[in-house]
């Protein structure tokens, strides 16, 4: 009778343990299945959206989060350098005419307002251009590439700007319109001399060269908006340099 009885309660005890393994296991799986399938939305939906995003993110830039350029063109403090950074002036000899000529040229720090660019036919006014193009750099204006060469000097000056900001009427310049690029040393006219697309791969257009051109370029999607793995450039024969008389600050 003993041990019936001692049999019993064992089996009551592995009854009432299995059961309260199941109801932890149960209330586990309800936590956390939901919790799963969150997680698997979450990814769907991302690996979905990314690339859309991606495409559309110029818009939704222009319609929500980009700063007006108004309010861009007051944020002129460089974070790069110091203010109180002295000006890199140096005097230059140049060639003009068969003749060498003096003149005095201010050479920009990275992060730097070097220049204002103009292509009135195209209706690009009063561009700002940086020194630099990172990322950072162009949220204020165009960027210049500072491997090429400086403004004013033999070779190619290369600039950069977003399609869905200030170069969105890059592509409509064309062969002939005249574009300005005026530093606080020099303002440089230019003529529109070619448009060609490139890979993004393909350095060839950024290269030094032997003529003296600016290069304008920008991403380039057939005229939408949008990155792409494709560049605008726009090709600019250098007309004449205006030198400036430098201030030296005190």
């Amino acid at each position: 009778m003993s041990d019936a009885v001692n049999n019993h309660k064992t089996g009551s005890h592995a009854h009432e343990h299995r059961t309260s393994s199941s109801k932890v296991l149960r209330t586990f799986t309800y936590v956390l299945t939901p919790f799963l399938i969150l997680i698997f939305l979450c990814s769907g939906a991302y690996l979905a959206l990314y690339k859309p995003y991606y495409k559309y993110k110029p818009y939704l830039d222009m319609a929500f989060g980009s700063t007006p350029m108004e309010v861009r063109n007051l944020r002129t403090l460089n974070k790069y350098r110091d203010d109180d950074a002295p000006d890199q002036i140096k005097e230059i000899e140049v060639e003009v005419d068969g003749k060498i000529e003096k003149h005095t040229m201010v050479y920009p720090y990275y992060g730097d307002l070097y220049a204002i660019l103009n292509c009135e036919d195209a209706g690009m006014t009063n561009i700002e251009v940086y020194s630099g193009t990172a990322e950072d750099v162009l949220e204020y204006g165009a960027g210049w590439y500072n491997g090429s060469v400086y403004i004013g000097r033999p070779g190619n000056v290369v600039i950069a700007g977003h399609n869905h900001t200030d170069f969105f009427y890059l592509d409509r310049c064309e062969t002939g319109d005249i574009v300005t690029l005026e530093t606080s040393y020099c303002k440089c006219t230019y003529i529109v001399n070619d448009r060609v697309v490139f890979h993004e791969n393909d350095y060839t257009y950024v290269y030094p060269t032997d003529d003296d051109r600016l290069t304008l370029y920008t991403c380039w999607n057939n005229g939408k908006l949008g990155m792409s793995e494709y560049r605008l450039a726009i090709i600019c024969k250098l007309q004449k340099i205006e030198w400036k008389e430098v201030k030296i600050k005190e």
